[in-house]
């Protein structure tokens, strides 16, 4: 009462704008909640992937010994068709059914599992009836067919089993897909491992790991028990538009997977091909020198395998993120994804190139230490590739598959080159296992580049080059005072990567690239309200 007229206008407008102003609270409090979502989707992942890891670790430690050099270098030629063929079917039908399913819902789930089932049937045929072309011909060893065919079961399982997992990521349900993945993982090392130690030894191996991937595809379709007998909803789309829709997506990432899972693995197989065509060479001591190769992998793809779980987390959320045009928010998470996978790749790398023979005899017995020289480069172009992918999965989440594939061309027509001339400059000797990580570093750094440059135009940012300077700083020092200091036997070993590791982490709190504050505010994000 007796307040001028004025002031009453004035505060009812003030009133009427707050009304309808956007609240910040309630974006920040948003934003937050996005970010503790996708952080703990990355945690879970990461923990099955870590267990992944360490289950897929137990395999070659006692692989190695069960099948000794040439007949672990047979099952490493093996595995690496499957796992090209298996990846691609699983990556790329993660990635497309997610996407599917965050917009279509059961309907999605239900034909996707059709287009699927066809996909892997075809697959699976192709390589039966392939496999003396490829076994006997192209890798010249007359071994191969037999256990090429029963790779096919697995090629076959993976297909479906993938899709069942892309639809738990589209939904978000980063719990039961790190479930299944801890399952997997656990049953294919148990049998494999138990049915190599058999009289069928090789041909045991590969049947564990196909009556493995038939127990998980049941699994897997009994978690989608409930929304595979639900009635269908009213409107659906017929089969075949679902499937045109689904295959403009879905196509060209399967290429895109392709080109990926050749740079990652192919370039054994490459070395495999062309050292086997050398007149003269004996096939065993190839056989040994891929099952050498392969013990290097196993370490090399760790910075790889690690950061995958970073990938199923962004693609959610950049996806969602362009869809709602909100540029800023993508350019942001972009920062923070790849900031994140920098640092972490940064303390992998810097332990295993300061003590790869150490790293290598935690597991192996002679001769697979002998790829300890190896294993700096191999690992340096694995840390390449892993980046590189994060940054074309990001292309893809925001639906520029053709870019990304051809991205990942790039880089595989880059690795290829490299591994041809590094190879016709090598011996048929332990030097042909460094010219093989070598051309594939340099291809891989070619990838790196142009995925950057791609990324940050497209978006308006990638990895910070201060981020990348310092973290690249800071892994060097911290590997070489590793290098510098003797670290006896395994226990040594240990100790030394964990001193290597606080090195690395102290040596980023003293550039500054990681400060105080972060750590308060990561362990705010982490922690449940």
């Amino acid at each position: 009462p007796g307040q001028p007229r004025q002031s009453v206008v004035i505060h009812r407008a003030v009133a009427t704008y707050r009304e309808n102003e956007p609240d910040e609270t309630e974006a920040s409090a948003k934003a937050e909640a996005t970010a503790r979502e996708s952080t703990r989707g990355v945690a879970v992942i990461a923990a099955a992937k870590a267990w992944f890891m360490v289950t897929g670790f137990a395999q070659p430690i006692v692989l190695t010994r069960l099948l000794l050099g040439e007949g672990y270098g047979l099952y490493a030629v093996v595995l690496n068709v499957i796992s090209i063929l298996n990846n691609v079917v699983v990556a790329g039908s993660i990635q497309a059914m997610s996407h599917a399913v965050t917009d279509g819902g059961v309907t999605a789930l239900r034909k996707g599992l059709l287009i699927h089932a066809a996909l892997g049937l075809s697959l699976a045929g192709t390589l039966f009836a392939g496999a003396d072309l490829l076994g006997a011909g192209v890798l010249h060893d007359a071994r191969l067919p037999p256990l090429l065919r029963i790779g096919a079961v697995i090629v076959a399982d993976y297909s479906v089993y993938a899709a069942l997992v892309g639809a738990l990521n589209g939904r978000r349900r980063f719990r039961a897909q790190a479930g299944l993945d801890i399952t997997f993982a656990t049953l294919r090392t148990g049998l494999i491992l138990g049915l190599a130690a058999t009289p069928l030894r090789v041909t045991g191996a590969i049947t564990g790991f196909a009556v493995a991937s038939v127990l998980i595809l049941l699994a897997a379709l009994a978690l989608h028990r409930d929304d595979l007998r639900a009635p269908a909803a009213a409107g659906d789309v017929s089969t075949g538009v679902f499937a045109r829709s689904y295959a403009r997506f879905f196509a060209p990432v399967l290429v895109y997977q392709l080109a990926l899972n050749l740079v990652l693995q192919a370039d054994l197989l490459v070395m495999k091909a062309v050292l086997s065509r050398r007149e003269g060479v004996d096939e065993a001591a190839i056989n040994t020198l891929a099952g050498v190769y392969k013990a290097v992998q196993n370490f090399a793809f760790l910075p790889y395998q690690l950061l995958l779980a970073v990938t199923f987390v962004v693609f959610p959320v950049v996806s969602k993120s362009t869809l709602e045009g909100d540029r800023e928010a993508t350019a942001g998470f972009v920062r923070g994804a790849l900031r994140f996978s920098a640092l972490a790749l940064g303390a992998m790398l810097a332990v295993l190139g300061a003590m790869p023979g150490g790293v290598l005899r935690l597991a192996y017995r002679p001769p697979f230490d002998l790829g300890a020289p190896v294993l700096r480069w191999l690992s340096l172009a694995q840390g390449a590739f892993a980046l590189s992918v994060i940054g074309t999965t990001i292309v893809l989440a925001a639906g520029r598959t053709a870019a990304a594939t051809a991205l990942m061309a790039a880089m595989l027509a880059a690795v290829f080159a490299g591994n041809v001339v590094g190879l016709a400059l090598s011996p048929a000797d332990l030097s042909a296992l460094t010219h093989t990580a070598l051309g594939t570093l340099f291809g891989c750094l070619v990838g790196l580049v142009l995925v950057g440059a791609y990324v940050r135009r497209a978006f308006g940012a990638f990895l910070s080059l201060t981020t990348a300077a310092r973290v690249a700083a800071c892994g060097v020092g911290a590997a070489a005072v590793g290098a510098w200091v003797p670290w006896p036997g395994k226990v040594g070993t240990l100790a030394g990567a964990a001193v290597v590791g606080l090195i690395y982490v102290a040596l980023l709190v003293v550039t500054r690239e990681v400060t105080p504050s972060e750590f308060a505010r990561i362990r705010r994000v982490l922690r449940r309200r």
